[in-house]
């Protein structure tokens, strides 16, 4: 639901010419009353053979024809050359725009809570010096069509969604923001609703499912891909790489993600492999004792079913330390990249994951090291904070601040945004916004280098490549390219 820039072609000559032609010619006939010849001593000369008609020619068009209306000579001027569309006058479109400005609102994960509770291993440096960054840089580059954005920030602990709804209340209720960048994640992503649904507003983040889709009254889109997207995409890489045929595989969801493990079996069964387990997990995933209690149980029902596989939906942590607790020998597999690589649990011990194989878009080694489109932000917050320094997401110390992370993910939410309000024009609306959607059609942001919106495609990623865990590298682990990177664009 895009709006494309249209240009008008406004010159049109229309010439008419009319043009009359008179045919003639001479015909000589001889004077009836001339004498006869003389007598002549001499043989008459042989008589001069008739001149042949000369050829008709057209007569010279006339000027003016009696009772016709007159005409113009043709005038023959250069084709007509693209005229700059005339500039459409700011004024206030919707609700947090007005004719200078765009309030936004972006959330941004309590990350210091989350090393507390042993979710995370460091902090992400300082949120809203990045997010004011981004914005600056937007700002100084003219801003967007004319107008700057002015930024409303607020933090939510993902550990459940009372604090998330009460930041969406602060957010759009209270600052009466245009659009929401972000949105929320983990346990606290059922407030996303709060944000499309209930205060009516566009959000560009948060965890798109086709229920919460259904009750949205704002345009939603994101920089991720559904669980079932992502999921097609392993079993097709898979599949590529001979790892599919004779399997057995266990499915284990987690409790945030039991209602797609129906949608994940039958991925699966699509591709001719029948699972010997299907089951979701019921411990919420903060209880920790709760959940080594529950897999202690389980791993003795995916031992009796012969499995080899462990097909892991959701967060993989407690799946991957329990097979390791309770001596499963089985392959891991995960839906979800965003439990491993250096984001492992602090309660995983990291040999565990060793081998673990999942899909995703670049590495963060990649987009560090290759990216242009991570660049262009990385250089924007470093004209703003030469102090910082962002180090290479491979090079950190354990504890250490790891900015690389806050920068890539806050970096693509603004590109999109951007790339979509542009679109959208001057008349900016939730009309213009969804137009500028639908037409999006193929780009890039950060961290992915295949990328794509339209009518029935919400989710922008569509590059994938196998991943591996690598316990040896960073300080707990790394996810580490097992094949190649492949276009998904539809």
């Amino acid at each position: 639901m895009n709006i494309m820039n249209t240009r008008r072609l406004i010159t049109m000559l229309v010439v008419l010419a009319m043009f009359a032609a008179a045919c003639g010619g001479d015909n000589d006939d001889g004077d009836a009353d001339a004498p006869g010849p003389a007598p002549a001593t001499e043989a008459p000369a042989a008589p001069e053979p008739e001149p042949e008609p000369e050829p008709e020619e057209a007569a010279p068009a006339e000027t003016e024809l009696e009772g016709a209306p007159e005409t113009e000579e043709p005038v023959f001027e250069p084709a007509p050359t693209e005229e700059p569309e005339p500039e459409i006058p700011l004024t206030a479109t919707w609700r947090g725009v007005t004719a200078d400005t765009i309030t936004i609102g972006v959330t941004y994960l309590d990350i210091e809570q989350l090393v507390e509770l042993g979710f995370s291993q460091a902090t992400w440096g300082d949120q809203e010096l990045v997010i004011q960054a981004l914005a600056d840089d937007i700002n100084d580059r003219g801003g967007v069509n004319g107008r700057r954005l002015e930024v409303i920030t607020d933090k939510y602990n993902p550990i459940g969604a009372t604090e998330a709804e009460a930041a969406c209340l602060r957010i759009t209720e209270d600052n009466e923001v245009f659009a929401v960048l972000f949105g929320f994640l983990g346990p606290a992503e059922v407030a996303n609703t709060c944000i499309v649904d209930q205060q009516e507003t566009i959000l560009v983040g948060g965890t798109i499912t086709e229920e919460r889709l259904a009750t949205a009254r704002a345009p939603w889109v994101n920089e991720r891909v559904t669980r079932e997207v992502s999921t097609g995409a392993l079993f097709t890489l898979l599949e590529a790489e001979g790892m599919l045929e004779g399997r057995s595989i266990a499915i284990v969801a987690d409790l945030p993600a039991a209602p797609q493990l129906e949608e994940v079996a039958g991925l699966l069964r699509e591709r001719g492999v029948e699972p010997v387990l299907e089951v979701a997990t019921s411990s919420q995933v903060a209880d920790l004792i709760a959940q080594n209690q529950e897999w202690a149980t389980l791993s003795e029902r995916i031992r009796a079913t012969g499995a080899d596989t462990l097909l892991l939906v959701g967060n993989a942590s407690a799946g991957i330390e329990n097979a390791r607790l309770n001596g499963l020998e089985v392959d891991i597999w995960a839906t979800d990249a965003s439990g491993l690589g250096s984001n492992i649990g602090s309660n995983v011990d990291p040999e565990s994951a060793r081998g673990v194989i999942t899909v995703g878009a670049m590495t963060d080694a990649q987009i560090f090291e290759t990216d242009p489109r991570f660049k262009e932000c990385l250089d924007a917050f470093n004209a703003k904070h030469p102090d910082i320094e962002v180090k290479h997401p491979d090079s950190l110390e354990e504890g250490e601040p790891n900015w690389y992370t806050a920068l890539s993910a806050h970096c693509r939410f603004f590109q999109l945004f951007e790339l979509l309000v542009t679109s959208a024009g001057p008349n900016l609306t939730h009309e213009t916004f969804a137009e500028a959607i639908a037409n999006a059609g193929e780009f890039s942001i950060a961290g992915q280098p295949y990328a794509s919106l339209g009518p029935n495609k919400l989710s922008s990623s569509d590059s994938f490549q196998l991943l591996e865990q690598d316990p040896e590298l960073g300080a707990r682990g790394l996810l580490v390219p097992a094949g190649p990177m492949r276009d998904a664009t539809p």
